[in-house]
């Protein structure tokens, strides 16, 4: 039996930073999911659980601040660790681990192993 890998969530409007940050994470074992706005993140939210999310906070539509308020709205949603990865990180809520972009890499992969208990 193999391990089932982690999955990911990234959700970004730039297609670049997705495309950027996926195989990052593909490279390091990763599954990785991503949505191009709040929407389309709440619509895969209904099908998928990931062991973490990285939120941009601006994107057309629902705005990373209104995807992490419906995520704290949920009792199951709300155990997710989230991170803000925006290059407006003055906007993030508080109680969440912001990084600016553009964010090294490892750092991203650091959070998520640190928060879901990957070696």
């Amino acid at each position: 039996m193999t391990a089932k890998c982690p999955r990911v969530l990234i959700v970004d409007d730039d297609a670049d930073i997705r495309d950027t940050l996926g195989e990052l994470f593909r490279r390091h074992g990763f599954e990785v999911e991503t949505a191009c706005d709040g929407v389309d993140a709440i619509e895969r939210l209904d099908q998928l659980r990931p062991a973490a999310i990285l939120v941009d906070l601006m994107m057309p539509g629902i705005i990373g601040e209104e995807l992490i308020d419906y995520l704290q709205s949920d009792s199951e949603l709300a155990t997710i660790p989230v991170a803000i990865v925006s290059a407006v990180p003055q906007r993030a809520p508080a109680g969440y681990c912001v990084f600016r972009k553009p964010v090294p890499g490892r750092v991203l992969i650091d959070f998520v192993k640190n928060r879901t208990f990957i070696t």
